[in-house]
């Protein structure tokens, strides 16, 4: 469709409207986005579709029928339009990067290369749910915990602004036969309420500066380091770091993607440099002429397991199904472990409120039976 250019002259009054239809649309833009969840409300109904006989434009079309997102319906509409015109379906989604990512668009390439869409499309909507159960599963390990250390904080907030206050009447004069931890808290109760806006700017400065410092080349590079090497971080990320790994590569080559070019997409899928340089290890390696699974030996942050099924994979000509079954089995060991952090996390967690709490309330009360005790 043509696009005409008015040649008229803008009224300067009209120009505040402009903007503010602009800061409209940037707001219906940011709510209407395409979500994780919408794509994969797609890909499940395109293979659905697929599966069944329908032809290509007609599933488009209904997907952009059934959809209420308009966002994703205009996405939809658009690739509808360019099936049309005679494109194929991975053409016309290269034209949406913020929508399908490189591992979509190559196993649909693939797919429609083979005669096996369906089969790529199952493959891409495994690997969006692995992905989002994963993240789900990981936000709810960490939910009550940090739950609990903002109640935490609030509680022992409140007993040193509102309720230690009252008792330092009961002590004024006596400071000689306090114990030091009294004297302290007293202290620190006094400094909270008179100078909380001091607090309140450090605390925001700290939570800059953090933020700034992982932003950073040096915070970036600390923080990978941390996940693959803490002692006991490091054994759940990188049991995340091999599925994620295993699961994408695994379906990028049962799509018959070619090795280099899988390997390529799955690099883009990680932001931990340590992982990213394995890839690139093990892409090196391959167009050098050596085998897929020599890089794994020497690689310390792949499990012993993993490394002898792919070895074992490779010699039988079968890489992509042991991939695919090894990242099967350790989403169980992933399970398992976010269970154990969290049943270990919860218990730690309130025996360090309780002794805080209770550091307070003893510095509080023992003081009052010690003054008591010396006036009789």
């Amino acid at each position: 469709m043509a696009i005409s250019y008015s040649t008229e002259k803008i009224d300067a009054s009209a120009a505040p409207r402009e903007s503010g239809r602009e800061r409209i649309n940037l707001l219906r833009l940011l709510r209407d986005r395409v979500r994780y969840s919408d794509i994969i409300f797609f890909t499940s109904q395109l293979s659905l579709m697929v599966e069944i006989g329908t032809p290509l434009n007609q599933a488009l079309r209904a997907i952009a029928h059934q959809t209420s997102k308009p966002a994703l319906r205009e996405v939809v509409v658009s690739m509808l339009q360019d099936i049309e015109e005679g494109r194929q379906l991975s053409d016309a989604m290269r034209k949406h990067p913020q929508v399908f990512n490189p591992i979509f668009i190559s196993m649909v390439r693939a797919g429609e290369t083979g005669g096996f869409l369906k089969k790529s499309l199952d493959g891409i909507a495994s690997i969006m749910e692995r992905r989002r159960a994963l993240v789900t599963q990981v936000r709810t390990t960490l939910t009550y915990p940090v739950i609990l250390c903002v109640l935490s904080v609030a509680v022992i907030l409140f007993i040193m602004i509102g309720i230690l206050p009252k008792f330092a009447v009961l002590f004024e004069g006596k400071e000689s036969v306090l114990p030091f931890t009294t004297r302290f808290l007293m202290q620190l109760s006094a400094s909270l309420r008179n100078y909380w806006w001091i607090y309140a700017a450090g605390a925001a400065a700290f939570a800059l500066g953090v933020q700034y410092f992982f932003s950073g080349e040096r915070g970036r590079a600390f923080r990978d380091r941390f996940l693959v090497s803490a002692p006991v971080i490091s054994g759940i990320s990188n049991k995340i770091y091999t599925c994620q790994f295993l699961r994408t590569l695994g379906h990028l080559l049962e799509s018959h993607v070619p090795l280099l070019q899988a390997l390529e997409a799955t690099r883009g899928t990680f932001v931990n440099r340590h992982f990213v340089h394995f890839i690139d290890e093990i892409r090196e390696h391959v167009e050098q002429g050596g085998k897929f699974s020599q890089p794994f030996s020497t690689n310390p942050y792949v499990l012993e397991s993993v490394k002898q099924m792919i070895a074992t994979g490779e010699e039988v000509g079968n890489l992509p199904m042991v991939m695919i079954r090894l990242a099967e089995f350790y989403d169980g060991e992933i399970q398992q472990s976010l269970k154990t952090a969290s049943s270990l996390i919860e218990p730690v967690a309130l025996v360090i409120l309780g002794a805080i709490i209770g550091l307070i309330v003893s510095s509080v009360i023992l003081p009052m039976f010690k003054i008591a005790g010396a006036l009789r």
